[in-house]
């Protein structure tokens, strides 16, 4: 942990000190559902008229069309809540999918989604991104979405990756291109957990690139609830970046509502995220073996894109039927146009 604290880190480590953990510990054990429990095929049925469906049916896509030739093993990179391995899995009957996640909550979610769902070619164990749990060559494509920004060492896990895929074998990441429109600032969120409710401050900078985040995790009811649903109510009309609350060291959302949260918490936990560039990126890939690294654009947001002028033009519903023909489409040709927030690296 760096000293560059602002004043709410420093007020924070003084009323509750906190845990150093990784993400998992620190942000995903507490989370119910990802996305609010509306992923696209996990939670809701694909519909075309709403463009988040064209941009998610369309990574499925891409990132089925990078299985190499012949290529039946894929491993996904911290699943969250079967999102893409089980729409990946649904995409591509013929291979296993495992889902590799640190938190053992998001792995017992998508064992639960898989079930619903009836899709019997998934799998998912708790496991560390550093350390994956398989052998060395044995898999034929990797797949995560945002989520190798999400550990603690990103070349650790570049070399496993690496490990574990076969000579020839495809890495298909998203990821976010770190590019702040200051050179920092600061946010909240209020939100509900697995039997708790959950505070957490983050402070991103630009230069180092680095995301630090914290948290308070509250008792369910009593004070802290009443206090967790004032400051929500509060932060409704404040300012927001990222989808979540912007402060300050002046803002009573800041230090006044972490003093008065802190001697309820049940835990004070807090994790240090490294972010990146795309430069960064491709030279930490090549570093880490592979041969062939090349960065696209985002298959997601292109999609959306269609998605959104088909919505608006009234087109959409009446090719429904042809939904997943043209979203497959778009995912595979966007895989190929140069860009950014995607990469593809070959092993």
């Amino acid at each position: 942990m760096t000293d560059d604290r602002t004043s709410i880190e420093a007020r924070w480590h003084v009323v509750a000190p906190p845990q150093v953990v990784d993400s998992a510990r620190a942000l995903y054990a507490w989370m119910p559902r990802q996305r609010s429990g509306n992923l696209a095929f996990v939670d809701d049925p694909y519909d075309a008229r709403r463009e988040a469906h064209w941009a998610d049916a369309a990574r499925v896509a891409d990132y089925a069309a990078a299985l190499p030739a012949g290529g039946a093993r894929v491993l996904d990179f911290g699943p969250g809540d079967g999102w893409p391995s089980l729409p990946l899995a649904a995409a591509l009957p013929h291979a296993q999918v495992l889902g590799v996640d640190p938190a053992p909550l998001r792995a017992e979610v998508c064992r639960r989604n898989g079930a619903r769902l009836g899709i019997t070619n998934a799998a998912f164990v708790v496991g560390d991104g550093a350390a994956l749990p398989v052998r060395d060559a044995s898999i034929d494509l990797v797949t995560a979405a945002a989520s190798l920004e999400e550990v603690r060492e990103p070349e650790a896990a570049f070399a496993e990756i690496a490990r574990v895929l076969r000579p020839g074998g495809v890495l298909r990441a998203s990821y976010q291109v770190w590019r702040l429109p200051v050179p920092r600032f600061e946010t909240i969120t209020l939100v509900g957990g697995v039997d708790c409710l959950v505070f957490t401050y983050a402070v991103r900078t630009q230069n180092p690139p680095r995301e630090r985040r914290y948290v308070l995790v509250l008792p369910p009811d009593g004070e802290a609830a009443r206090l967790h649903t004032e400051a929500l109510v509060a932060s409704a009309d404040a300012r927001r970046a990222y989808g979540e609350t912007l402060v300050d060291a002046a803002s009573p959302l800041g230090v006044p509502l972490l003093e008065r949260l802190a001697p309820l918490a049940r835990a004070s936990l807090v994790v240090e995220l490294r972010r990146w560039t795309t430069e960064w990126l491709v030279e930490a890939l090549r570093g880490a073996g592979f041969r062939e690294v090349r960065a696209t654009v985002h298959t997601g947001d292109l999609a959306r894109m269609v998605g959104r002028q088909l919505i608006a033009r009234g087109e959409a519903e009446a090719l429904a039927p042809h939904f997943a023909t043209v979203t497959r489409a778009l995912g595979e040709a966007a895989a190929q146009q140069p860009g950014e927030s995607m990469v593809t690296a070959i092993r």
